[in-house]
């Protein structure tokens, strides 16, 4: 079964040219690292004032699923942190991810240098 990631900015006033090139220019960034056979994160054509997307998670594995799910959360904090004043709604499947003002989206287990080594060196063996 798989396990979709959905995020969506909304805000006021609408997007700028300049900001929407910017946020695709972060997706891109991202999805040109990202470590997985798997859908890349990929943003909608932006209506007045919005910006979203979803993704499917790889699923090779738990692992790539938890990695993959921290990936798209730091490219989702980047692209978030470059939207001033935009509200967002990002979700694995129905269930929010968290946001916090200094670490951005996301678990802290996902944010742990050694447990994501771990998981990586985990997933080699699989």
């Amino acid at each position: 079964m798989a396990v979709r990631l959905h995020y969506r900015a909304t805000r006021p006033a609408p997007l700028t040219p300049d900001e929407v090139a910017v946020a695709r220019g972060l997706v891109a960034a991202h999805n040109a690292d990202y470590p997985f056979d798997a859908d890349a994160l990929d943003l909608t054509d932006p209506g007045d004032a919005s910006l979203q997307g979803s993704t499917t998670l790889p699923q090779q594995d738990p692992f790539a699923t938890f990695l993959g799910l921290a990936h798209w959360c730091r490219a989702l904090t980047d692209v978030r942190r470059a939207l001033p004043g935009t509200s967002w709604q990002v979700s694995v499947d129905d269930d929010p991810v968290p946001w916090d003002d200094e670490a951005g989206f996301g678990w802290p287990e996902q944010r742990d240098p050694t447990l994501l080594a771990s998981m990586q060196q985990m997933r080699s063996r699989v």
